[in-house]
């Protein structure tokens, strides 16, 4: 199992961003998902309009609002305010389309990557150091307030 995690985050690393060094990758499979996952994804989907849920075609990104406070973010173009600080993550739902994310900050270097087919969900935060930290989930993650 070990080695299948290296592996993965191996072609993540080389193949989407060989070139950034700024990103920490991480990846969650399935089989780490947890009852507290399971538990959050079912208020997710009971929670939240029909409408904005994430459809089949969409990855559901995941800002840590405390990363990005007086920032803009232009995720593929599209621009986002992170105005005030509010406790938790942003949910911002985006096409996987051609499966290339590239993302900008004002605060921060541009990031951009390439989306894997099992990934529906990208928690994305960012340190003081201009370091991206991107970890891709193939399960609905639990989110805690920082």
């Amino acid at each position: 199992m070990k080695i299948v995690f290296f592996l993965i985050m191996f072609l993540l690393t080389n193949n989407s961003c060989s070139a950034q060094n700024n990103i920490d990758f991480y990846y969650q499979d399935k089989t780490k998902a947890t009852a507290t996952d399971s538990a959050a994804y079912k208020s997710y989907l009971e929670n939240i309009p029909k409408e904005f849920l994430k459809k089949d075609d969409e990855v559901l990104l995941f800002f840590n609002n405390a990363a990005f406070i007086d920032d803009v973010i232009t995720i593929n173009g599209k621009s986002y305010n992170f105005e005030n600080y509010t406790c938790g993550y942003r949910q911002i739902r985006l096409l996987k389309g051609n499966g290339q994310i590239k993302i900008t900050s004002k605060k921060k270097e541009s990031i951009e990557f390439n989306l894997r087919k099992k990934i529906d969900f990208i928690i994305i935060n960012g340190s003081f150091d201009n370091k991206w930290s991107v970890t891709f989930s193939e399960f609905f993650p639990t989110m805690s307030c920082l």
